[in-house]
């Protein structure tokens, strides 16, 4: 899903099953995606049996998971956070304004790098910024156009790509949480399998118990933004807004705050990256492409050729041609097809590469979360068996979701401590060096964290955003009855 430098590309067809995941709209069942046309095809009703994410992992009828359903604090989310289109800071968020004008004080966007322009709704980029971008030279390291994933501007890390190590299938999906997942996160299960997922923050809201699984599964949780648009395309505070908020409700609902995201389209430039560095983000890209966002019937790749897609990714290792290092596969929750696809070419993936891991494991991460309690295994412990992260509750564990959280951010560069996804942060030996550092400060009254993270944590207090807690009210009845109009 890569503009060719020249060329006006604009994923109509994603365009529009993306706007079905952020569009205000019912659930269909057949598919897991919001109508765009509103309650125009089915209506609401509350589904009084579901109070938590244990209830809602129990279902297993695609049209009982996407019946909408209220949460003690479903009413109080909705104001403070931005609607269904590209996000703005929200009127009257005072911790949003503080943390955005921190990030414009700090220097580190790049003058230089400028917005790019656009298609309609910023489903695309447009003609003239496409056929005037110097390519050759490549000032902003705007992957969309070259590719490019080493940024050209200070204080910022390279994006992430391909596994390292051989012989590795790095799992990922894009765009969840899915309504009608549940029978695809068992898959995962029963395989004894770990995702990293890009969870989009509209989703999140909506499906929080969708997105509670994800972390009780021992997947790792990172932003895929607010409401999916070519990031390149949006202002400084649009791009802000679009990843803060999405941290944020990731932080509400799950109660860690990460730090990767993925840009859809793969749309960045040094000038995203510094501002998601600013939120202390690394940027994760992909190395190997299915395409299967487009496959029938939602897009318009038949199935042989999203089939032909994964094929090829498992002919160029069972042929050598990796160089010697794994792959960062992009794939998508987006549809029961997409998911379908991955549960039908796993047999071949797992006959072709000795290792499916998740990022975390790639990547010898295994503090992905600003929350130091949680553990996740480095690669060799993960492909020894040992795949399920510590510190992870349970489904039926899950806290309850809040709207006055917490979120401590720390710039991507001045996260020094161990097994970080940061380009700054120590390489992790195993999953115990992290946890082991920290029980021994603890022990001597000294503080587990890095001194320059220290620093940073406490340097502003609009790094360290404490939101006041509000009452929760009782959940608001819904007595509409799912109906066709």
């Amino acid at each position: 899903m890569k503009l060719i430098p020249g060329a006006v590309i604009s994923y109509v067809v994603l365009a529009a099953a993306v706007d079905a995941h952020i569009s205000r709209g019912s659930l269909s069942p057949q598919d897991g995606h919001y109508s765009k046309q509103g309650m125009s095809e089915y209506q609401y009703r509350r589904r009084a049996t579901i109070s938590n994410a244990a209830d809602m992992a129990s279902l297993t009828d695609p049209s009982q998971e996407c019946q909408e359903y209220n949460y003690p604090s479903s009413k109080a989310l909705s104001g403070k956070y931005p609607g269904y289109g590209i996000a703005n800071i929200v009127d009257g968020d005072d911790q949003a304004s503080k943390v955005w004008s921190e990030i414009q004080k700090s220097g580190i966007i790049p003058n230089s790098v400028q917005k790019k322009g656009a298609t309609s709704h910023h489903y695309g980029i447009s003609d003239q910024s496409s056929n005037s971008y110097d390519s050759d030279k490549d000032p902003d390291c705007w992957w969309t156009a070259t590719g490019c994933t080493k940024p050209k501007h200070d204080n910022i890390g390279s994006d992430l790509t391909a596994c390292p190590e051989p012989n590795t299938w790095g799992l990922t999906f894009d765009d969840g949480p899915n309504c009608t997942h549940n029978a695809f996160y068992d898959y995962l299960s029963q395989q004894k399998l770990k995702a990293t997922m890009f969870y989009i923050g509209t989703n999140v809201k909506d499906l929080p118990y969708q997105a509670q699984r994800g972390l009780a599964d021992g997947h790792d949780i990172c932003v895929h933004t607010w409401s999916h648009r070519y990031m390149t395309t949006l202002t400084d505070e649009q791009v802000f807004a679009e990843l803060y908020y999405t941290m944020r409700i990731i932080k509400d609902v799950t109660g860690v705050t990460t730090r990767c995201w993925r840009p859809p389209f793969g749309d960045v430039d040094d000038r995203v990256r510094a501002i998601a560095a600013g939120l202390g983000l690394r940027t994760i890209i992909w190395s190997h492409d299915t395409d299967d966002w487009n496959i029938t019937p939602d897009g318009d790749l038949s199935t042989s050729k999203i089939d032909s897609n994964y094929q090829s990714i498992i002919d160029k290792q069972t042929q050598n041609k990796l160089d010697g290092h794994g792959v960062n596969v992009l794939t998508h929750e987006l549809t029961l097809n997409t998911m379908g696809e991955f549960q039908k070419e796993f047999p071949k993936i797992k006959k072709a590469f000795a290792n499916v891991v998740p990022l975390t494991a790639c990547f010898n991460v295994t503090q992905p979360y600003v929350e130091d309690s949680y553990q996740y295994p480095i690669f060799s412990e993960y492909i020894s068996g040992n795949v399920q992260p510590r510190g992870v509750p349970s489904l039926d564990g899950m806290p309850e979701i809040q709207v006055g959280s917490e979120m401590t951010i720390v710039p991507e560069k001045q996260q020094t401590g161990q097994g970080g996804f940061s380009s700054a942060s120590k390489p992790a030996t195993s999953s115990d060096s992290t946890s082991s550092s920290e029980a021994s400060a603890l022990a001597s009254g000294k503080s587990g964290v890095s001194a320059d993270e220290k620093e940073a944590r406490n340097k502003s207090s609009a790094y360290t955003v404490t939101y006041s807690f509000l009452s929760l009210l009782v959940p608001i009845l819904m007595t509409l009855t799912l109906t066709d109009f």
